[in-house]
Order: C-alpha cells, then sequence, then structure tokens
C-alpha cells in the first residue's frame, strides 16, 4: 500500500513559457519501486485534470522496507482546470491547481 503527501499542482509560467507541473512524496513498499504520474488511458469528461500514480518495478533486488520517494510530473502548456485528481488502485487525493508566475 503507497500513502501519498505533500503534493503540489501549479501551471508555472517562466521565461514566457507555461507548463503544467505536479510533485510530491509517496511512500512505496520497497526501495525498488519509482513512483510515476501518467496520464490515464481513459479520460473522463469531468471538470477537472486527472493523473494516475503506477508503481514501476525497477527489478532491483531490495529489502521489503517502507520507502518514501519523490515524484514529480511536468507537460508542456497549462492544465485548464482549476482541480486535480491523482488515482492510485481504490485511492484517490484531489488537490487545487495553482497559477504562479516564475521570477525573471
Amino acid at each position: 500500500m503507497s500513502t501519498l503527501k505533500n503534493f503540489v499542482a501549479y501551471n508555472q509560467t517562466a521565461g514566457g513559457q507555461t507548463s503544467f507541473r505536479v510533485h510530491g512524496v509517496v511512500t512505496v513498499p520497497s526501495p525498488a519501486y519509482e513512483p510515476v504520474l501518467v496520464e490515464p488511458v481513459r479520460r473522463h469528461r469531468g471538470g477537472w485534470e486527472v493523473l494516475e500514480l503506477k508503481l514501476v518495478d525497477t527489478g532491483v533486488i531490495a529489502m521489503s522496507v517502507m520507502t518514501e520517494k519523490t515524484v514529480e510530473y511536468v507537460h508542456e502548456g497549462a492544465s485548464g482546470f482549476k482541480t486535480l485528481e491523482i488515482i492510485h488502485g481504490s485511492d484517490n487525493l484531489r488537490i487545487a491547481i495553482e497559477d504562479i508566475q516564475a521570477p525573471n
């Protein structure tokens, strides 16, 4: 079982370029797993952005010990929504999408 915490989502404008960024911390069951945020294969027609959290087995032999890992997602262009839902198995997390301007 994985836990998600300290997630933030924002549209960032820097140097005339806009990107949608998400990052947070995921507790994984072993250091052998890498968390990855991906767009789901099947998109819904709700009024919010959706990403799916997948745990990728790297094949590394490691002890089964809960490990915190940072995950990041970057997409060119802004999200047109104000809410992000992160789906992982039967769990989900909803957070607000902020708009930020990077200093010059």
